[in-house]
């Protein structure tokens, strides 16, 4: 009796690992595109190259990675700020536009709420 109980209880734990694993995933999908959006948004522009740049993929079926495919190098730089250099020396710095973490922290949050709506 106990035994059947126990394969009972070990299926329905089954179904309930498998079901958060597909939520996970779609969940992870979507805030991964909404923030790729989010970002093409609130980049600085200069010629637009750099906010159009924003895009989203999958490394595997559990990671989901938003880069910048156009510019990569330029992230930290816009990100943080930077030293202003010409054949002289340096003469100032370049101000940080904060636009990667805000969204991050946003998109971290939206993720938490997508998963437990879902389940």
């Amino acid at each position: 009796m106990a035994n059947s109980v126990e394969i009972q209880l070990k299926h329905i734990m089954d179904e309930y690992e498998t079901k958060v694993q597909n939520v996970s995933r779609e969940a992870c999908k979507k805030v991964s595109k909404n923030l790729s959006r989010t970002l093409k948004g609130t980049s600085p522009r200069r010629s637009g190259e750099y906010a159009a740049g924003w895009t989203s993929k999958a490394l595997d079926s559990d990671t989901f990675v938003v880069y910048n495919k156009s510019m990569p190098g330029l992230t930290h730089l816009l990100e943080n700020g930077h030293v202003i250099r010409n054949k002289y020396g340096t003469y100032g710095r370049a101000p940080a536009h904060k636009h990667i973490k805000p969204a991050a922290d946003n998109a971290q949050e939206e993720l938490i709420t997508e998963i437990e709506a879902r389940l």
